[in-house]
């Protein structure tokens, strides 16, 4: 094992941990990272640094680093900033190497005592070999191992996302998606680098698409040398953002990094086979598609859908990605015509509401127009169009979707879901895992053409 697989285990995967600064109040609004950890059920050892006290939550507390005899995998420093440096280098005398600093104010700082003390941190980072996450992060979460070290308590499922971030909000997750999987926040990254979390995603058979948030990168070259590596063998997602120079300024202050220009990103990222989100919401929607979905080799889309306008809307959307709604094989026509009313044109998208309301079961007829279009060799992907009445309707629309994916793994379904229940129905099929729900027909389409687009870029590097 590398020594940047090591440490980046020791950050990632820690057997045991020191947590310095850990307040002794406990209960809502304490933000105390030991409760945290306890309420998590993280197996590992835990060790409360606080010399006000001699116990916290039953456990017994120290008054510094060097009362613990046990080998330390993690010191999460959370401390008022001046007292940073003496930990740091208390932390290497204790054979500590790796290192999470929360506390703020140090480059992302406007007074000169904040530069002063990150000063004192490189000095000893170069001079004792330890690293550091950090300073003002919200730490590492492994939710496969019952881990975080941040200070506020996150909702962690085991997504197959491995996130890494320059803010706590990614780790906190979205009310669409649960990000963590595994995340760390690198904040002002003095130290720790995007490079080194790629390598140890690259490397983590638990993850399977590699998610960035992006203020600004210090080893710009290694970065996308390695990501160029890394998106032969998995998805690596990203979002720029500090683009406008008023951006860019806030960014400088948040993390005290420089964000570089737009189009030199935008290159850089083509370069490297990464696929670039254009904001927020489309970084979210993205995520949860290449989290779950397999990949997209074909362009071509076959559609069904319960609502003939919105089947509209879908080749509308279809221009404006590079996607296509074309014509259907006569053996797929033939299937959905053996359904259809005889005074019903079958194309595609496929409406399939004239179908169901002249014949018994629906839900039987919804399976059987999902296969037709799975079957068919010559279309990449599947949208499905389909509204949730209410919440019985959710689950069932969930669980035909679902059932349908399983059975054809090797092609991607996406649904975009309308009516009182779609949000119901998105968070089921999000929950189960084998296709991911819409709002809108826009937004499926568009996750399916970035979902091929990989496959190009990918074909190319």
């Amino acid at each position: 094992m590398t020594e940047t697989m090591k440490i980046m285990k020791q950050f990632m995967e820690p057997q045991s941990v020191a947590l310095i600064g850990v307040p002794r109040y406990t209960g809502e609004g304490t933000f105390n990272v030991l409760e945290n950890l306890l309420g998590y059920g993280y197996q590992g050892r835990i060790y409360p640094i606080n010399p006000s006290v001699s116990e916290i939550l039953g456990m017994k507390t120290y008054s510094s680093i060097s009362e613990i005899a046990d080998n330390i995998d993690l010191a999460v420093i959370a401390t008022p900033r001046t007292l940073v440096p003496q930990i740091i280098t208390e932390c290497a005398d204790s054979n500590i190497k790796a290192i999470e600093i929360v506390a703020q104010g140090f480059l992302d700082a406007r007074d000169e005592e904040g530069k002063q003390l990150q000063r004192e941190i490189d000095s000893i980072v170069r001079a004792r070999q330890v690293r550091i996450l950090g300073p003002n992060t919200f730490g590492t979460a492994n939710a496969f191992i019952n881990f975080s070290s941040t200070f506020i308590k996150i909702k962690m499922r085991r997504h197959p996302i491995g996130v890494i971030c320059q803010t706590g909000a990614f780790l906190m997750g979205f009310s669409e998606l649960a990000f963590v999987g595994k995340g760390l926040d690198l904040a002002n990254a003095c130290d720790v680098s995007f490079s080194e979390g790629l390598k140890y995603f690259e490397n983590d058979p638990e993850t399977k698409v590699i998610a960035l948030h992006i203020e600004g990168v210090h080893d710009t070259k290694a970065f996308v040398s390695m990501s160029g590596d890394i998106a032969r063998k998995k998805p690596i997602l990203a979002l720029k953002t500090g683009h406008s120079e008023q951006a860019a300024m806030a960014a400088q202050s948040h993390t005290g990094s420089l964000t570089g220009r737009k189009e030199v990103w935008q290159a850089a990222f083509k370069q490297a086979g990464i696929i670039q989100a254009r904001n927020l919401e489309e970084f979210i929607d993205l995520v949860r598609t290449f989290s779950v979905l397999p990949r997209m080799e074909k362009p071509k889309i076959g559609v069904v859908t319960i609502s003939g306008a919105l089947g509209v809307m879908a080749i509308d959307a279809s221009e404006n990605f590079d996607v296509e709604i074309d014509e259907l094989p006569p053996k797929t026509y033939k299937a959905f015509n053996a359904m259809a009313p005889a005074w019903l044109k079958v194309s595609n998208p496929v409406d399939i509401w004239p179908i169901m309301i002249t014949a018994q079961p629906i839900t039987k007829l919804l399976i059987e127009g999902l296969e037709a279009l799975l079957a068919d060799q010559e279309l990449g992907a599947v949208l499905f169009i389909c509204a949730a009445f209410d919440e019985k309707w959710a689950t069932s629309l969930c669980q035909i979707a679902s059932e349908a994916a399983a059975a054809h793994p090797d092609k991607p379904i996406v649904c975009s879901v309308y009516g009182p229940s779609g949000g119901q129905a998105i968070q089921e099929m999000q929950d189960v895992g084998k296709v991911v729900g819409f709002h809108t027909p826009e937004r499926a389409l568009n996750a399916l053409a970035r979902l091929n687009e990989y496959s190009r870029l990918r074909s190319g590097l």
